[in-house]
């Protein structure tokens, strides 16, 4: 009798044990702990374009060099503590503005201040692979440094940076998570964009470097082309046209746009009295394009368009081709 109660006890304490044991796995039979290797002691390891950067622990005090990086840093959370926005804390767009907090500004984009980063004492340095490379040795010897593609990069690398910078945040869940909301609600836009989306398009910015045509080798370019528009551009031309800054940005002249005839424009400038909006309005070829005649020039907000080019930044470029869809069926 004591012999069974005894093989009965053991029996009640084998079942307990394996309960605990499974409790610690998750149905996907990985470890429910929070997959945070930086909060378990460990260190995660971060390939990038500058080699591989080793991170000892969950970063919290984090510095973003271009705009994209801000946008995913926000989208999951994270308040950055500096910041590269060209020395205006009005170039952070508003859907992200509320959000960021209160940060340093690091300097520009294109030259950022080192002194003031490593004033900062950050844990991580999130760095653009064209624009920083060279200041890469540098940025190292303040903090971890990540090199990931934002100037150069189209809609598909962003949102691979986007799940690089979740990881080295120890937050891939969170990032994973973040990614499904974003495609839910693009898949929701794309429903309601009722343009004619047959209508050859030309996203493009008009600056003092000039009419600056995004190919669908760049950000808005090819977000655009998976929202379902077809392109004004073509690669025989595209790949004709003087690239600005090493990137997919294609300078163009008032001959060449003429001949590209785009019969839908989205005009990237800061805000509707652009000047170099307003000089180009007056080349002789402007009111000859097709765009142009059947009032289908549609000017957006730059920041949002062009340079932020993320997560947030692109869920509120569908959102307004929403609208400009509304406005199009009055």
């Amino acid at each position: 009798m004591k012999m069974k109660k005894c093989m009965g006890f053991l029996a009640i304490v084998a079942i307990m044990l394996l309960v605990a044991a499974c409790g610690n796995v998750s149905d996907s039979g990985k470890s429910d702990s929070k997959n945070d290797t930086q909060s378990n002691g460990k260190s995660v390891e971060i390939k990038h374009a500058g080699g591989t950067t080793k991170i000892d622990k969950k970063p919290k005090k984090v510095v973003a060099l271009e705009y994209s990086f801000v946008d995913a840093l926000v989208a999951l959370g994270v308040k950055p503590v500096g910041i590269a926005d060209d020395g205006k804390k009005k170039n952070i767009i508003e859907p992200i503005r509320d959000k960021v907090g209160d940060y340093k500004s690091v300097g520009s984009r294109k030259q950022p201040n080192l002194e003031v980063i490593s004033e900062l004492k950050p844990d991580l340095i999130i760095a653009d692979s064209n624009r920083h490379k060279n200041n890469y040795e540098q940025l190292s010897k303040i903090a971890p440094t990540i090199l990931l593609p934002s100037l150069d990069s189209d809609y598909k690398d962003n949102i691979e940076a986007f799940k690089t910078i979740g990881k080295a945040l120890s937050e891939k869940d969170k990032a994973d998570q973040r990614l499904k909301e974003h495609e839910e609600k693009i898949d929701k836009y794309k429903k309601e964009i009722t343009m004619d989306k047959s209508k050859k398009v030309l996203p493009a910015v008009i600056s003092q470097s000039g009419f600056l045509a995004h190919s669908d080798q760049s950000y808005v370019g090819q977000f655009l082309h998976d929202l379902g528009f077809k392109e004004a551009l073509t690669k025989e031309v595209a790949d004709q046209l003087p690239e600005y800054l090493n990137a997919p940005y294609l300078n163009m002249n008032s001959e060449q746009l003429s001949d590209v005839n785009p019969q839908r424009m989205f005009i990237m400038v800061n805000g509707e009295n652009d000047p170099h909006l307003a000089k180009m309005k007056k080349d002789p070829v402007w009111n000859e394009i097709d765009a142009v005649k059947n009032d289908r020039v549609h000017v957006v907000d730059r920041q949002t368009w062009a340079k932020f080019r993320g997560l947030i930044s692109s869920e509120e470029i569908a959102k307004e081709l929403v609208e400009i869809s509304k406005k199009e069926k009055k």
